[in-house]
């Protein structure tokens, strides 16, 4: 009898705890229905901007998958081509992903974003056990600033990363507390829903932390006689990742073989590397700038943005209470999971300011895997915020928690409120000695503007007027209210300081429950994070369009240009070359309508970065270069300028203020020479390529002998071109010459993927003019194809797919196999 009741009570102790954890949940989920109201209830849409960039260069793909149901896996309107699927992915072998994937339509990013509270809850209840504690890291992490920024940017993969973060720590910590084959399969599974997510930085990042928390792991089993336990944990691990990896074969085996021809992991002239060092560190925090952890707009939000960087979509905050539990748990917890997050916390701050640490990441630059492959530091802070949000849910969790004795107890306290007053202090100095601490000015900003007074008022630039009118201007209009809004998120930060401060007192002083406490510390990170992130993501943000491509505008010139592509027998026909942005790689636009020179993607060719650097643009003129446009079968150009060297203008936008302009000698998509040289040096390739002494329609230049005999191409000579069918995966030219001729085909090189056949039988691909293909063609008539099939995504689909059925098929084996003995020993 006694027995039964026992079990009763535990029954009833499982369904309370279920009860509360259900209860926790429902208020994440109304968390985060009542922030992405703006999202989900105005009546507008959440479309970043450069989720439209993304949308213009996938058009061409789109299309081509719409019409045909075939993965296209090569952009045609991007760059002159490029892998298209490092652009749009094929469709993935379904996963667990799915999920959150089909309620997207319905609920972005709440689709999305609950999975990121949920897992941040789950995994701080994993390793504390306070549910309270729990959603206030939840809620932490969720609601720093970083979040709803990028997401108006239209980082939309990176937010998706960020998502399922937590769940891939929760999987690691999991394997290393209980180190069974069902836990390295969970790992393996959050793992690969991580690098499905395909942003591969975040995925890195996160990998990091769990690099240094193995690694204080693994110190402590060593010297608690854990090892045996500890290298299970790490064997599961690193199966679990190979399996990971397997499962996302169908994406990152096309990725990682194209890395070295991309811009991440080769530099000018073809050699093997990563990006390059100024590029890399593009973005990096300033030192002084690591003060918007604490007080949001200390360096002026966006609008008024001072720091070092370029400009910026806004403040890495995580707030003053965050910052203060999170100190209390390094400073009071002595466990190696603490020490973990910490150490691991300070290492990513530190990578983040990037060229203003110099020192340490000049060293991880050259030697750390991989840590040249990415730019922009300051993504390192968003890593560096779910390691506090962690480490504050472990410090309420501390705070809370029973001592041993009353001694303990009154030792607690008085930590608590030395911390408490310490944060205090700091943002009181801060704040009283703001004119001191900051200068609220931009670097060389004075000067410029200083220059473009002095434009205005037609006087020289160190005239004493300039100079009283620039200093006037400077300060009312920038260094002031860059001050006030310093002094109003100090004041903010200060004011919940004390009302959490007030609350842990009355706590301590047993004039609070516990439990009220900590909701009312969830409730003040609610609306402390929530209220600066709705600067970032409200109603102005939003797009009255429905659809990403109403916001792609297709201009008169684009209409024109359009119109000869249908007279010139459609796709394959002429290129596009817009100048309405002078930068080409920004500008994804005309990409939605054309097949175009310029796009936009942080993963080009490095071969088409350099005709961008050192080959489109006359040294001398400024303007682009003659024969740059002719091996690119470029035939228009959109400007303002309507007179551009060696083009005709044909066409005069009255709407939107541009011209088209014709290349009269542009070549056509493939065509024969009559000659042919070697260069084999990149740089004096690009200057002969550029030279007026080069003629394309008559020589290639070629990276290494080819067996075709030199015979010119005149009046006399029996030599056609035509074109039969041009498709991403698929183009065909009916050739016929009277003689072997090197056929110069207008499309980028890519040798991963690519084969050339004629009449059915594979030939060699050679590389000419630096960037464009060429096949030898025998005498007579001939059908020439070029097909894109990749061996890795055949490869990757079969490994994906595996990989798939066998770690899930594991799972519900396992799971089959435990109803039995659990029904038993009930």
């Amino acid at each position: 009898m006694a027995k039964k009741q026992q079990v009763r009570a535990s029954l009833r102790d499982v369904q309370a705890d279920h009860t509360q954890h259900a209860i926790c949940i429902a208020v994440l989920l109304a968390v985060a229905l009542v922030f992405y109201t703006p999202a989900l209830f105005s009546g507008k849409t959440l479309i970043g901007g450069d989720i439209v960039q993304w949308r213009a260069t996938a058009e061409s793909m789109l299309q081509h998958r719409a019409n045909t149901e075939e993965e296209p896996l090569w952009a045609t309107n991007v760059f002159a081509g490029m892998p298209g699927y490092v652009i749009s992915p094929p469709k993935k072998v379904p996963q667990i992903d799915v999920v959150p994937t089909k309620l997207r339509a319905l609920a972005w990013p709440v689709s999305h974003f609950i999975f990121l509270l949920v897992g941040a809850y789950l995994l701080v209840v994993f390793l504390t056990r306070d549910k309270l504690a729990s959603m206030f890291a939840s809620v932490a992490y969720g609601l720093t600033t970083y979040l709803p920024i990028i997401l108006t940017a239209g980082h939309n993969s990176k937010f998706i990363a960020l998502c399922f973060a937590p769940w891939l720590l929760l999987a690691f910590a999991n394997t290393l507390r209980r180190p069974t084959v069902l836990s390295g399969l969970l790992f393996a599974i959050a793992l690969a829903v991580h690098l499905r997510a395909g942003h591969v930085q975040i995925t890195y990042y996160v990998t990091f932390l769990i690099g240094v928390w193995w690694v204080f792991e693994g110190v402590g089993a060593m010297r608690e006689g854990r090892r045996k336990p500890f290298g299970m944990a790490t064997l599961l691990l690193a199966l679990g990742s190979i399996a990971a990896l397997g499962m996302a074969a169908q994406s990152y085996l096309l990725t990682t073989e194209y890395r070295p021809f991309s811009i991440r992991g080769s530099s000018s002239g073809g050699a093997v590397g990563g990006l390059d060092w100024a590029y890399a560190m593009g973005w990096s925090q300033g030192i002084g700038e690591l003060i918007t952890l604490l007080i949001a707009d200390a360096y002026g939000g966006a609008a008024m943005y001072w720091g070092p960087k370029p400009p910026t979509g806004g403040p890495h905050y995580v707030g003053g209470i965050v910052l203060l539990l999170a100190a209390i748990a390094v400073w009071r917890v002595p466990r190696k999971v603490v020490w973990a997050f910490g150490v691991a916390a300070g290492l990513m701050t530190l990578f983040s300011l990037g060229r203003h640490f110099e020192a340490l990441n000049r060293l991880m630059y050259a030697y750390f895997p991989f840590f040249d492959a990415f730019r922009v530091p300051e993504t390192w802070l968003i890593a560096v915020a779910l390691s506090l949000a962690v480490l504050a849910g472990m410090g309420l969790a501390y705070i809370v928690r029973p001592e041993a004795s009353a001694d303990a107890e009154k030792d607690k306290t008085r930590a608590i409120l030395k911390a408490s007053g310490t944060a205090v202090f700091v943002v009181l100095i801060l704040l009283l000695g703001r004119n001191a601490l900051f200068s609220f000015e931009r670097p060389n900003e004075f000067e410029e503007i200083r220059a473009m007074v002095a434009t205005q008022m037609e006087r020289p630039v160190d005239d004493v007027q300039v100079g009283r009118t620039t200093d006037q201007l400077y300060q009312e209009r920038l260094v002031t209210p860059r001050a006030d809004a310093f002094t109003k998120d100090a004041v903010r930060t200060l004011l919940f300081l004390l009302l959490a401060g007030g609350m842990l007192f009355l706590f301590r002083r047993r004039k609070l429950p516990a439990w009220s406490m900590q909701a009312v510390l969830v409730l003040l990170v609610a609306i402390d994070l929530g209220g600066v992130g709705r600067r970032y993501l409200n109603e102005n943000h939003l797009s009255t369009a429905r659809r990403v491509e109403a916001r792609i505008p297709t201009l008169d010139v684009d209409n024109f240009i359009l119109e000869q592509q249908a007279n010139a027998g459609g796709s394959g026909s002429f290129r596009v070359l817009s100048l309405e942005r002078r930068d080409q790689t920004k500008n994804a636009r005309p990409s939605f309508h054309h097949e175009s020179l310029g796009g936009y993607s942080g993963a080009k060719l490095r071969r088409y970065q350099d005709f961008l650097e050192h080959m489109l643009w006359d040294r001398e003129t400024g303007q682009p270069n003659e024969n740059a446009l002719d091996i690119l079968n470029t035939r228009f150009v959109i400007a303002q300028n309507p007179n551009i060297p060696g083009t005709n203008l044909v066409f005069q936008g009255d709407r939107s203020g541009l011209n088209v302009l014709e290349n009269p000698d542009v070549l056509p998509r493939a065509y024969f020479v009559g000659e042919t040289d070697v260069i084999e040096a990149a740089e004096e390739t690009w200057v002969y390529l550029r030279s007026p002494a080069f003629d394309p329609q008559r020589e290639a230049i070629l990276a290494e002998e080819v067996a075709v005999a030199d015979a010119p191409i005149d009046s006399t000579s029996s030599v056609s071109v035509e074109l039969i069918e041009y498709g991403p995966r698929k183009i065909v030219w009916s050739a016929a010459t009277d003689r072997p001729r090197l056929l110069v085909i207008s499309e980028v090189i890519y040798p991963a993927g690519w084969a050339a056949f004629i009449d059915g039988s594979e030939v060699p691909i050679h590389r000419a003019n630096y960037l464009l293909r060429s096949v030898v063609v025998p005498e007579g008539a001939h059908e020439v194809t070029l097909r894109f099939d990749p061996r890795s995504y055949r490869l990757g689909r079969v490994v994906s797919g595996a990989s798939t059925v066998l770690v899930y098929g594991a799972i519900l084996l396992l799971v089959a196999l435990a109803i039995p003995r659990r029904k038993q020993r009930s």
